[in-house]
């Protein structure tokens, strides 16, 4: 009965702890207490146009030109419509979902479909907190043209990252020089651009362009959280949406593409300590004997 309880008691910590790393590596958290409304800002993406922009039919900038970031926009939590129109005619619009303490990039930009053609894609922004000395940067294809090759330092970082696309990295501040080539034909969709990143900050660098027009950058810097005293300093690099990590800068491709180590340690406790219970249970379990 010792082994039994010892077992059962066993089973217990490895589910708890088994049920604390799945909530880890899912990134499960109490619910948070704030209330309120989020952080929106408008990017205005479509080179060669000056356009006005609305939420929700009042107007929130007039003659806004390509490369531009209206805001902050402080929008209450729920549905929003953002529209962007150009002598009075609608030119693209569409649906914003805004949830409590969210910070988003709304992107106007043309898509590769076709030259005519305008979208709005909503771009979550990521504030957590990185390491000190490091800063996130996120890289998002606008350019009305094919999957492209992401080149940063004269080496290639992310493969065939598509129209609309964004990838996320975290790297150490300084100055990078990052170029786009079409990832089939070779064609330089993007010539080389510097880029300086300063440390504690979210560095989003949009290529925009459209057919006739000469392509370009918008930048968009907000500032990070401030790293809580005693936690974890992050050890992933997350690839948003699209395109695969080559090496980082120099560095190596697993360096890039980690995981957070936590839960899996967390995850071989749990059935290292399983597996020692069951070896201990079968152990201690009496043997019967029958007379003869």
């Amino acid at each position: 009965m010792k082994g039994l309880r010892r077992f059962r008691f066993t089973v217990g910590l490895g589910a708890l702890v088994l049920g604390g790393a799945l909530a880890l590596s899912t990134g499960v958290t109490p619910a948070a207490a704030a209330s309120g409304g989020g952080t929106v800002y408008v990017l205005q993406g479509l080179a060669g146009v000056t356009a006005d922009v609305a939420v929700d039919g009042a107007s929130a900038a007039t003659a806004v030109s390509a490369k531009t970031v209206v805001g902050p926009l402080r929008l209450a939590a729920g549905r929003h419509v953002v529209t962007l129109t150009s002598k009075g005619k609608e030119m693209v619009s569409a649906s914003v979902d805004v949830t409590s303490g969210a910070s988003l990039d709304v992107l106007a930009y043309w898509a590769a479909e076709s030259p005519n053609m305008l979208r709005i894609t909503v771009l979550r922004n990521d504030l957590s907190p990185v390491s000190p000395g490091k800063t996130r940067v996120v890289l998002t294809h606008a350019i009305a043209g094919p999957p492209a090759d992401i080149r940063v330092n004269g080496k290639v970082l992310f493969h065939s990252v598509a129209n609309g696309e964004s990838l996320s990295m975290v790297v150490p501040a300084g100055t990078y020089r990052v170029t786009a080539v079409a990832t089939l034909t070779r064609q330089t969709l993007l010539p080389e651009a510097s880029l300086t990143v300063k440390a504690g900050t979210l560095t989003r660098a949009v290529a925009i362009g459209a057919p006739g027009t000469a392509p370009d950058v918008v930048v968009h810097v907000l500032p990070l959280a401030d790293m809580v005293a005693g936690a974890p300093v992050p050890s992933a690099v997350h690839t948003g949406d699209g395109g695969q990590a080559a090496g980082l800068f120099g560095g190596s491709a697993g360096a890039l593409a980690g995981l957070p180590r936590l839960p899996f340690a967390l995850l071989s406790a749990a059935f290292l300590a399983l597996g020692v219970s069951l070896a201990a249970a079968r152990r201690r379990r009496p043997v019967s004997r029958h007379a003869r």
